[in-house]
């Protein structure tokens, strides 16, 4: 997991959402991160965009949201160009049904470093069972808990995005338990709404091309 200040991801890719964390960023941290111009690469130089550039850009900035390597994500398209489809959609399939990402969309952490910290630490359990492994991929009706209630931290915060119905459309979640399930898979209607990837270039492994 890529761990670095989330300012500095927010001012690299300027005016853009990266949903590093489940709440809303202030207008305050916005004004800070773009202090500095935006047509100016860090030696003072004008850059002008090339389709390969943005290329990378999309591709990084997919790598920055759920804070994968990129040999990990290499190894997520190569399965995506074999599954019918979309390539796009199929590799936010498999990102979002990691186990540390669903951790994270059903508010047991703030962010998903944090998530992946719980899981790493038998916090989690799936159907029933203590599961260690952030990059598993969970599918359609898989029971995802915390192993013991007494020792969550995150209580107040889960309760407050519970109540402001910011769960996602394919989580059920249970208030009482601080558990929930994977309902179903993601559409395209689903992958705009939480993910701000431009679907007009096509970023695999760049340096094959």
């Amino acid at each position: 997991m890529l761990k670095k200040p989330y300012f500095k991801f927010y001012r690299r890719e300027k005016n853009c959402n990266l949903f590093l964390k489940n709440t809303i960023l202030n207008k305050n941290f916005f004004n800070k991160v773009y202090k500095k111009g935006n047509n100016f690469n860090q030696k003072g130089k004008f850059f002008i965009s090339t389709h390969y550039s943005n290329q990378l850009k999309e591709k990084r900035k997919l790598k920055l949201i759920y804070g994968i390597s990129d040999k990990k994500y290499n190894i997520y398209y190569n399965k995506s160009k074999n599954k019918s489809g979309d390539i796009l959609s199929n590799i936010i399939n498999f990102l979002e049904l990691r186990l540390d990402n669903i951790v994270y969309r059903m508010f047991l952490g703030v962010t998903r470093y944090e998530s992946r910290q719980l899981v790493n630490h038998k916090h989690i359990k799936v159907n029933n069972k203590i599961l260690n492994i952030p990059s598993k991929i969970l599918n359609v009706g898989d029971y995802v808990s915390f192993f013991d209630i007494n020792k969550f931290k995150r209580k107040v915060y889960f309760n407050y995005c519970v109540e402001n119905n910011l769960i996602s459309d394919w989580i059920f979640i249970n208030n009482a338990k601080y558990s929930g399930y994977l309902k179903r898979s993601l559409n395209s209607d689903d992958i705009e709404k939480y993910v701000n990837i431009n679907k007009s270039y096509i970023f695999g492994n760049c340096r094959n091309y």
